[in-house]
């Protein structure tokens, strides 16, 4: 008798106990989760009918995280560009006082002097415009795995040519020289010393440069081109034009400073320094744009993802504290609910009396 009523006791609200204490292990199982991770579920079908919002936001978030990505390389190749433009600059500057002390001293010691200083800053000149960001080359424009120079430059064919020519100073006119070597400086071959990407007319390497994505269908060109306009409507380019005036001044040992032509050829130099220095200047303004657009598309990138987030947030994150109070109840019904079973167990027809 006291065997039956105790199965009888226990057999028949069991059933019911044990699935109210499967329901809260799983709840306490999936609170305790939501307590370690802050989120409301693992997986989307976990939030109920605040999924299709989640799963909304969550590739909107992630684009826009790539689109800021974009963003921080660009500027990264940026500041660098700028930073090897201003040396660049530094070169000009430097070629310009040279061009001074040789307009107004024409000893051999100050043309052996600037030819030597011209030489040396060719090769720094072809170094700079190779100036690399991570694994592109920041002078390239959109063929940024190639180097845009091919060769050294005071060693290249061109120099060769521009050395031929200024050394026909004296027989020819330095009108004609300067219009020879700004001709033959314009009018490279690929490789001779630039690579064929850029061995192009300055307005045609400005259309070269880096497209950047940075937002639904908005694309913006930024850095620059080695061979390019100081504008889209450049016909010369400035770069170009310190090339060939370096070249000039490392051939002067070639020509004859007896020449009437000499000092014509110094002067025709400076001038052209001048527009070299106007241009670089140009383009160091135009990457200052670039940069200025670029953190301002940043910031707005920021708080669109902020936004999200936030909203996002809203369907996916848990209450914690609400959570932590949520899991001290479910602990209390299980060990309320071990209890009884134990306690049930145990009965027998004394129990009910």
């Amino acid at each position: 008798m006291t065997g039956t009523i105790s199965s009888f006791g226990f057999g028949g609200i069991s059933s019911q106990l044990l699935l109210g204490v499967q329901n809260l292990s799983q709840n306490q199982s999936a609170l305790q989760l939501q307590a370690s991770t802050g989120v409301l579920s693992d997986s989307y079908a976990g939030l109920g009918s605040s999924r299709t919002q989640a799963l909304a936001l969550q590739p909107a978030i992630t684009q826009i995280s790539a689109w800021t990505g974009n963003v921080t390389n660009a500027q990264n190749t940026l500041t660098t560009t700028q930073t090897a433009l201003s040396q660049i600059s530094s070169i000009a500057s430097d070629l310009t006082s040279s061009l001074s002390t040789l307009g107004s001293t024409m000893s051999y010691s100050s043309i052996t002097t600037a030819a030597t200083a011209a030489q040396s800053a060719l090769t720094s000149l072809g170094n700079l415009l190779n100036t690399k960001q991570g694994d592109s080359y920041v002078f390239a424009g959109q063929q940024g795995t190639t180097a845009p120079v091919s060769t050294d430059l005071g060693t290249s064919s061109l120099a060769t040519e521009i050395k031929q020519a200024v050394s026909q100073l004296g027989s020819s006119s330095a009108a004609d020289v300067l219009s020879t070597t700004q001709d033959l400086a314009n009018n490279t071959t690929a490789g001779q010393p630039f690579s064929a990407s850029v061995s192009t007319s300055p307005d045609q390497a400005y259309q070269q440069k880096t497209q950047v994505i940075v937002g639904q269908s908005e694309t913006v060109s930024v850095g620059m081109v080695a061979t390019q306009g100081a504008t889209s409507t450049s016909t010369s380019s400035p770069i170009r034009d310190l090339m060939r005036n370096l070249m000039v001044v490392a051939s002067l040992g070639s020509s004859s400073t007896s020449s009437t032509d000499y000092s014509s050829l110094i002067s025709g130099l400076q001038s052209s320094m001048d527009e070299v220095t106007s241009g670089l200047g140009d383009m160091s303004g135009l990457l200052g744009v670039q940069q200025n657009s670029l953190t301002s598309q940043s910031s707005m990138l920021s708080q669109m993802s902020s936004a999200l987030t936030t909203q996002l947030g809203q369907v996916k994150d848990a209450d914690l504290a609400q959570v932590s109070t949520q899991v001290t109840d479910t602990n209390n019904q299980l060990q309320a609910s071990y209890s009884l079973i134990a306690d049930m167990k145990s009965m027998t027809l004394a129990s009910y009396l």
